[in-house]
């Protein structure tokens, strides 16, 4: 009880302060709401040239940086585009000093903070591990108290998160320990192994690199970059070292863990205990899927915050922090046009042409120096990359018409769309800048001008999408003249990647998005487990690392993989030993990819950093594929290899 009532008082002032936050942002939006620049209605003629909104109960308040927004605030009908970006404007120099600014911008923050630390402070009296918690926090307290009077932001920001997420760890481990306390047979197993992770330095060296380098990352990011690329980067880099050491801590402590226990003999003491094999791989699989979920679950609610905390940071102007918020931290699903194809008798007749027409490339042929096979494969996929890109540039002047479809469910939600385009131009130069017009299919359209080689949004009403489900842009090569009104042709030709032209919209949350993409990580961890654990039932250490390391990286890499065997050529004389080393390679290298493919497609941290949908089909699908049906046949493989393993053969030596 006493606990509790100290926890309330340390949590009432963060709560009573997001409330009045909360009520007050509620007022505002809601007169902004009714602000219509068209009619020059009051309100809006206040947030033009004032800055300022005035409610009935919370008063006037008002920003000289709304005033210098203008009339970017208000969209063709005369509406404010986004209310919330102007209670944020208005409501920043509200926020109070002493907290941070993520933990009153809503007003569920501090009642779940609070309970997360309620928690902690339970179970640490529970476990016997209040006073050591209460020392830790005394030395980080020691540190973080002078550094932050002196000015030294950096090292008390590095040893408060450090600190919380190793004493996180302690806690969720020594929780794990008293839950597998069992008398089931895989439940000491599973105990035991937990208890040897933290003895190992080789799982201890990864964890240790995990803990220490995540509050240390957002120190290192550019300040003086966009906000939006500061965030992407810190979760870029994040994920991958919570992944990447996480995985090897896997591989390393599932085949240290069965290797050395049939080394050393530990393994006939558990063999003559009512323990079979199949119980004895399940612990270990068990244990060590625990241990990546401690872990996945201390680094991602300790990323979650960083990135919290990171998206306060100032931004270039207001419109950055608009991106942060719509581009970045959210859920999107995208769409594309689909580009024609040339049809497989065109695709013929433009090779065969090809052919009959260079006597070069025909006298190749006839003396053997190439085969025919690979180059009627090589031309008819240049072929249909040029018919391919033809569709995709714009030449001054012209116009071309895309469609994107499958905007059934964006139509039913609402809003606005994002157009995103990323196009070449010239010499791509950074200073240079080029017109685009886009038009809708209501006759209305919008002229741009865009950078070439930097990615540009545009916003599209969902309005525009028809009852099919489709958006029609129609793209043009013109520069708009507003004082003559007239259209003339653009400078450059300008083209664009297969896929850097395409329509995004908002499908969910952040949250949401970020727990679906490290479930996808855990239970790809879970294969790696299970990979490690049989792998070293039947092969000593140093091969079932080899073996287990290199599944990894091969499918990690199937992606790349693919694509290079999409592309590649030989030179090499028909017959010749090279040709048919070349040829092996490539069967294998086929093989790999095909059967891999799954592990790499399933990878969920990049469309993450890009604000991209993690769906409910991608989780279970690899829930099905990697967590069940991989896992499964690499436990039913590795039993049966492991019963039939002669486990108590004594040379009569050691």
């Amino acid at each position: 009880m006493v606990c509790t009532l100290v926890m309330a008082g340390l949590v009432s002032p963060f709560f009573l302060a997001s409330m009045r936050l909360h009520t007050q942002r509620n007022a505002i939006e809601s007169i902004v709401r009714q602000a219509n620049l068209v009619d020059r209605d009051p309100i809006s003629v206040a947030l033009l040239e004032r800055g300022e909104v005035v409610t009935l109960a919370e008063g006037k308040f008002e920003s000289s940086r709304l005033r210098s927004i203008g009339v970017q605030l208000f969209d063709r009908q005369g509406k404010v585009l986004d209310p919330t970006l102007v209670s944020d404007i208005l409501l920043a120099p509200y926020f109070p000093a002493w907290s941070p600014v993520f933990v009153v911008e809503r007003y569920t923050s501090p009642l779940f903070i609070g309970a997360i630390l309620l928690c902690a402070l339970y179970v640490s009296l529970w476990l016997d591990l209040f006073l050591p918690c209460l020392c830790l926090m005394g030395m980080a307290a020691a540190i973080v108290v002078p550094a932050m009077n002196w000015g030294y932001f950096a090292l008390a920001f590095v040893t408060t998160g450090t600190t919380a997420l190793i004493m996180s760890f302690a806690l969720l481990i020594r929780i794990c320990i008293a839950v597998l306390n069992g008398r089931a047979g895989w439940c000491a197993v599973a105990q035991t192994l937990i208890r040897e992770s933290i003895r190992l330095r080789i799982s201890v060296s990864f964890i240790a690199v995990v803990l220490i380098a995540l509050p240390i990352l957002p120190i290192f990011i550019d300040g003086s970059s966009p906000l939006r690329y500061q965030i992407q980067t810190f979760m870029s880099r994040a994920l991958d070292i919570a992944y990447v050491c996480a995985a090897c801590m896997t591989l390393s402590l599932g085949c240290a863990t069965v290797a050395f226990e049939i080394r050393d003999r530990q393994i006939w003491q558990l063999m003559t205990k009512p323990l079979d094999r199949f119980q004895y791989l399940i612990g270990k699989w068990v244990g060590l899927v625990v241990l990546n979920a401690v872990l996945f679950l201390v680094c991602g609610v300790g990323i979650f915050i960083f990135v919290q905390w990171m998206r306060t940071r100032p931004s270039l102007d207001e419109f950055d922090r608009i991106a942060v918020r719509d581009e970045v931290l959210v859920a999107r699903d995208v769409s594309r046009p689909e580009y024609k194809r040339l049809d497989r008798d065109k695709v013929e007749e433009a090779v065969d042409s090809l052919i009959a027409s260079d006597a070069v490339l025909k006298a190749d042929l006839d003396g053997g120096r190439r085969r025919l096979e690979d180059v009627r494969r090589e031309i008819a996929t240049q072929r249909q990359a040029e018919f391919q890109s033809a569709q995709r540039r714009v030449t001054p002047g012209e116009s071309k018409t895309f469609v994107f479809n499958g905007l059934s469910e964006a139509k039913k939600l609402g809003g606005t769309l994002s157009l995103r385009y990323f196009l070449h131009a010239g010499g791509s130069d950074s200073h240079t800048s080029c017109p685009i017009i886009f038009e809708f299919s209501d006759q209305t359209w919008v002229d741009r001008m865009f950078v070439p080689a930097q990615g540009h949004m545009l916003a599209v009403s969902s309005n525009l999408i028809d009852t099919n489900g489709n958006l029609t842009v129609q793209v043009r090569n013109l520069k708009f003249d507003s004082k003559t009104g007239e259209f003339f042709p653009g400078e450059y030709t300008f083209n664009w990647d297969e896929d850097s032209l395409e329509v995004l919209y908002r499908v969910g949350g952040f949250e949401a998005n970020y727990l679906r993409a490290m479930v996808v990580n855990l239970i790809k961890l879970s294969f790696l487990a299970m990979l490690a654990v049989c792998s070293a039932t039947t092969l000593s250490f140093s091969i079932a690392c080899l073996l287990s390391f290199s599944i990894f990286l091969a499918g990690s890499l199937a992606p790349f993989l693919a694509q290079s065997l999409m592309y590649w050529t030989s030179a090499a004389d028909p017959g010749s030993i090279e040709s048919m080393v070349q040829f092996v390679v490539r069967v294998i290298a086929g093989v790999v990819e095909f059967a891999l493919r799954p592990f790499g497609q399933t990878s969920a941290n990049d469309l993450l950093v890009k604000g991209r949908n993690v769906s409910w089909e991608r989780m279970l699908q690899a829930l099905g594929v990697i967590g069940l049906a991989w896992t499964g046949t690499t436990l039913v493989i590795g039993w049966l290899a492991f019963r039939r393993k002669e486990l108590a053969v004594y040379s009569g030596q050691g």
